[in-house]
């Protein structure tokens, strides 16, 4: 009752007023700024503490001195400016030392030390500036009062920390503001219960209630600044925390190139949805999308160039998928598309093609055009499974299909689709060993003469029977070779081998060896033929390699550089399966080419096709016009071989000929013909 009567009967309750507004405001701002000062470390936490410290002293040293120009006497007052200073550098200095301690990693340290000095702090600037109060009469001090007074300064302060530790809880920082202001409000008029002045005998009412009212206005005005500078301070450093957070956060889930979701976010999206089927969430569908011809246009082009194509295949990705659904960048030239609330296989389709249809058009980067496409292959959940991985995999698998069927399309995921991908698996490990174990073989097919049917070479072809799935075709196990990068250590043990064989052959028997598309564009072919003749003393006249126009596509130059370098060695260059390709009649010309192989489409639909009999009749004169042999291959038939050697074509191969055989089977054919010329 003592401490409200002080209030209410000692007090002009306007200075009151505006007490506990400042005191109330500075309390939030206050708390709000510990609680920042306590989350940060290093030098950060220097300049918080110190903002921290200078905010908090001088909302609580505002409130004391607003509410102490409030108190009503008759004595004559004056202030000490000396300790009134003093006061003010107590408040903050205090403070300041109490938010080093409850800054500790210790609860007790900080709750108990940090607590207690902020509030012992307190009551040491409202002490001094009640001695800073002279006042000219009689004093007194209940000391019942005082003691109260520290015991609440302290307990709310260490409650107020208590709490603002707690990181997790937004509403602390609240609760602790309220407890800071009961220490400062619940300190000062206790203290100021405690206070009392018996005015001397002759003096009439103290006449400086004006001169109080607005020195109260004037710190007042100061103390909210520095309490507004506080928190706009927080408010902006917060506002530039929060952007730079959005920001790092954007890039940690984005694509830097596209823009899209980067595989992280598209990984955490698809397990998200995973999980809501789970619980009975919409179905959806998952695109992969890989692009075809990618590579091409970085090689020519340039990696800039491949980057805007990447960055407008992303725009266009955007609009083939639906509004609300997600498009991820999750590689190189990998997409994939999540499409909610597909429920069927129609709806799923519907969207994978026109993201097919989309991609397929022709775009102008730097001045040139620019012609790619897309194969997609699609999973739907939760009919192809409800686990990411599961529905990645098959999704994968479809897009497989896709791609080895013509490219440019899509497929929906069958589960008759793993068959063909677990082979594809197993003959790769299978490939793997039969590299390391020299598991291949080879076999040749004898090339005859087409004017005196006598035999002028063999062509090497490489075979192997996997111990799994028996004989595998060459069409089957060279590229899955290619995509292991494989292929370049056994092209060269074929050629070695090959080299090897030939050089115990009759010396006007020639060797010829496929060089594959990977092959041509490796740098050291040119040695390792080199070193494959050394080593089996075969004459460079002997060995012919034949590529195919395809492998010139890749990249021209750098073919030119490798084929001039083994035309140099002596090794003759034919050109196989011409007519298949793209036949560009400058690859006669520029490249260093001896012979044209008329491929087998051409020969296998003679001579009835009227079409196909003008191919080979154009590819023949061309070949003697330019000077160049030429052999045909696919001869199956009688009238195939009339029509050939009618035609002008020098050589001849095929199963009417002679079918593969292996190297004793070869040897046996060359002496019979070495007999038969002998007789």
């Amino acid at each position: 009752m003592r401490i409200i009567g002080c209030i209410v009967e000692d007090h002009n309750l306007w200075f009151v007023l505006i007490a506990a507004i400042m005191c109330v405001a500075g309390s939030m701002v206050s708390a709000t700024l510990f609680r920042r000062t306590m989350a940060e470390e290093g030098p950060a936490w220097v300049h918080w503490c110190f903002l921290s410290a200078v905010t908090a002293g001088a909302a609580t040293w505002a409130t004391h001195f607003i509410a102490m120009l409030g108190y009503q006497t008759t004595a004559p007052v004056s202030l000490d400016g000396v300790l009134t200073v003093i006061s003010a550098l107590i408040a903050a200095g205090g403070i300041g030392l109490g938010l080093v301690l409850a800054s500790s990693t210790s609860a007790r340290i900080a709750v108990l030390g940090g607590g207690a000095t902020i509030g012992f702090a307190i009551s040491a600037m409202h002490y001094v500036g009640m001695f800073a109060y002279r006042v000219d009469g009689i004093v007194s001090w209940d000391w019942r009062y005082v003691l109260a007074s520290l015991a609440i300064a302290m307990v709310c302060a260490g409650s107020a920390i208590h709490l603002l530790r707690d990181q997790d809880n937004g509403y602390r920082v609240w609760q602790a503001g309220m407890l800071l202001a009961l220490a400062i409000i619940g300190l000062h008029f206790s203290g100021m219960a405690a206070f009392s002045v018996t005015a001397m005998a002759g003096y009439s009412q103290n006449g400086d209630s004006d001169a109080f009212a607005a020195l109260a206005a004037a710190i007042g005005m100061v103390a909210l600044l520095i309490v507004g500078t506080g928190i706009s301070t927080y408010l902006v450093e917060r506002k530039a925390s929060s952007d730079g957070e959005n920001r790092i956060a954007h890039i940690a889930m984005h694509d830097a190139l596209t823009n899209l979701a980067n595989r992280r976010q598209f990984t955490e999206a698809l397990a998200g949805e995973c999980n809501a089927i789970d619980s009975g969430g919409q179905p959806f569908a998952l695109m992969m999308v890989d692009l075809d011809r990618f590579k091409p246009i970085n090689d020519t082009l340039g990696h800039p160039a491949g980057d805007l194509v990447l960055q407008r295949i992303a725009n266009r990705l955007k609009l083939a998928a639906r509004s609300g659904d997600i498009v991820a960048r999750i590689g190189g030239d990998e997409f994939a598309i999540i499409a909610f609330g597909v429920t069927g296989v129609a709806t799923a389709a519907e969207i994978a093609e026109r993201v097919v249809e989309v991609l397929s058009r022709p775009m102008v980067i730097d001045g040139n055009v620019v012609e790619i496409s897309g194969s997609v292959g699609v999973a739907l959940a939760p009919d192809h499974g409800t686990e990411p991985d599961a529905l990645v995999q098959h999704a994968d698998i479809a897009l497989y299909s896709a791609k080895h069927h013509g490219k440019q399309t899509y497929r929906v995921f069958e589960p008759q689709l793993m068959e063909v991908i677990q082979r594809q698996r197993s003959l790769e490990a299978a490939l793997r060993r039969a590299s390391m174990r020299d598991e291949f073989r080879i076999v040749y097919q004898p090339v005859f003469c087409s004017a005196k049917g006598e035999i002028t070479g063999a062509e090497a072809l490489l075979r192997w029977t996997c111990p799994e799935h028996g004989e595998i075709s060459p069409t089957e196990f060279i590229p899955i070779a290619e995509e292991l990068g494989l292929v370049a250590r056994i092209g060269a043990d074929v050629l070695r081998k090959a080299c090897k064989d030939a050089a115990s052959w009759p010396a006007h028997i020639d060797l010829a060896v496929n060089v594959s598309p990977v092959q041509l564009l490796d740098p050291r072919l040119p040695q390792t033929v080199a070193q494959a003749l050394a080593d089996s003393g075969l004459s460079p006249s002997r060995l012919e390699l034949e590529i195919t126009e395809t492998a010139l596509l890749n990249n021209d130059e750098a073919a030119l550089r490798t084929l001039t370098q083994i035309r140099d060695l002596g090794v003759r260059i034919s050109l196989d399966d011409f007519g298949t390709g793209y036949s560009s009649l400058s690859y006669l010309h520029r490249f260093p080419i001896s012979r044209i192989k008329i491929d087998k489409s051409f020969v296998q639909k003679l001579p009835d096709d009227v079409g196909s009999a003008s191919i080979v009749r154009a590819i023949a004169q061309l070949g003697s016009s330019l000077s160049m042999k030429i052999t045909a291959e696919g001869i199956e038939t009688d009238s195939q071989l009339s029509f050939i050697k009618e035609h002008g074509c020098d050589e001849v191969q095929g199963f009417l000929t002679g079918r593969p055989i292996a190297l004793a089977d070869f040897l046996v054919l060359t002496g019979q013909q070495a007999e038969n010329v002998e007789a």
